[in-house]
C-alpha cells in the first residue's frame, strides 16, 4: 500500500470514528482532567476536527475534580491544529461521506478545505444517485422473481390434463400476459444497471482525479 493510500484510509476511518461518536459519553476522564495541558488538548481536538466549543464539553467532564478549563489556552491550541485539520482532503473527504461542513474550518481562512467540500459533495451527490437506482434494480428484481413463480405455476396448469381446455387455455394466456411484462421488467433492468455503471464511472472518475491533484 502506499503512502498516500495509506493516508486516505486513515483519514476516513478518522471520519467514520467522528460521526459515530456517542455525545452522551465523557470527554475526558478525572486523570486526563487533573493532567491537562489545555493548549495541548485545543490542539488535538482540532486535528481531529472538533470545534473549539468542545471545550464547554471538557468543562463539564472535569467539574467532579474542580479543574477548570482554560479556554484561553483551548482557543490557542485549537487555532494552531485547526491547519491540519481544514485540508482540502479532509473537506473532500468529509462531503464524500455526508458529512457537514465544519464551521470552525471557515471559508475565507482555509479556503482548500471549502475547495475539497464542494468536490466531495459532487461524489456524495452521485452515491445518492447509485443508492436510489440500487434500489429501484433491487425492486424491480423482486418483481421479476415473483413473476417467475406465477408464470411456473400457469405453466403447471396450462399443461395439466386434469383440467378442463378452457382453464388450460386460459392459464397459457395468462402466463403470456405475465412474460410479457417479465420482458419489460428485465428491459427496465437493463437500463438501470447502464445507467448505475455510467454514474459509477462518473463518480470514480472524480475521485481519481481529485486525489492525482493533490
Amino acid at each position: 500500500m502506499s503512502a498516500r493510500s495509506s493516508f486516505i484510509e486513515i483519514r476516513s476511518l478518522m471520519l467514520v470514528t467522528l460521526l459515530g461518536l456517542s455525545s452522551g459519553c465523557a470527554t475526558m476522564s478525572d486523570d486526563e482532567c487533573l493532567i491537562a495541558n489545555w493548549e495541548e488538548v485545543g490542539y488535538h481536538d482540532a486535528i481531529e476536527g472538533y470545534p473549539p466549543e468542545r471545550a464547554a464539553e471538557h468543562q463539564e467532564a472535569c467539574a467532579d475534580v474542580s479543574v477548570p478549563v482554560d479556554f484561553e489556552l483551548y482557543r490557542h491550541g485549537h487555532s494552531l491544529g485547526l491547519p491540519y485539520y481544514c485540508t482540502e482532503t479532509t473537506g473532500f473527504e468529509t462531503a464524500d461521506h455526508g458529512g457537514e461542513y465544519a464551521t470552525q474550518c471557515e471559508p475565507d481562512k482555509f479556503g482548500s478545505y471549502a475547495t475539497g467540500y464542494r468536490s466531495g459533495r459532487e461524489v456524495y451527490a452521485l452515491k445518492l444517485e447509485i443508492r436510489q437506482l440500487d434500489s429501484l434494480i433491487n425492486e424491480r428484481n423482486d418483481q421479476t422473481d415473483a413473476l417467475m413463480s406465477q408464470i411456473g405455476q400457469l405453466r403447471t396448469e396450462a399443461d395439466d390434463s386434469a383440467l378442463s381446455k378452457s382453464d388450460r387455455r386460459e392459464a397459457r394466456e395468462q402466463a403470456s400476459k405475465l412474460e410479457d411484462i417479465y420482458r419489460t421488467l428485465n428491459q427496465d433492468i437493463d437500463a438501470l444497471s447502464a445507467s448505475r455503471d455510467q454514474l459509477s464511472d462518473e463518480m470514480q472518475l472524480l475521485v481519481s482525479t481529485f486525489y492525482s491533484s493533490i
